[in-house]
């Protein structure tokens, strides 16, 4: 189906586009159509799972760490700053990384040595 296509049968909200089905998916390769849903996902305030699902198929698809980062930084212009800085210790976690209260660049790794942060209290996702 061509691009002219799939915008009208948005526009109209045709019944056969449910869940994005019946849309075709070849014009992005898959580690494009990966990036954007992890862009999406930053959009829309995703859960912990969600980017877990999304990066892991990244992943599997031949997008890196950095790349999903560059992702992060890429739609700050478009979600704001805010939206980036909720959606940060979600990737994190999903990278397989904990996030650390505190963090800073001065040699920090933004791995956690246990599940406590410096005042004992537990460390939870943001």
């Amino acid at each position: 189906m061509d691009h002219a296509e799939v915008l009208r049968r948005l526009t109209i909200n045709d019944g056969r586009v449910v869940d994005g089905a019946g849309l075709g998916d070849d014009a992005l390769s898959g580690r494009d159509r990966a990036l954007v849903r992890i862009a999406a996902a930053v959009a829309v305030g995703a859960s912990v799972p969600t980017y877990g699902a999304e990066i892991d198929g990244a992943v599997e698809a031949g997008v890196d760490a950095a790349e999903v980062v560059g992702v992060l930084a890429a739609v700050v212009p478009v979600v704001g700053l805010p939206t980036v800085v909720a959606a940060a210790p979600r990737v994190a976690l999903a990278l397989g990384m904990e996030p650390v209260e505190g963090w800073d660049d001065r040699g920090g790794t933004g791995h956690a040595t246990d599940g406590a942060s410096s005042d004992g209290t537990p460390r939870r996702p943001g």
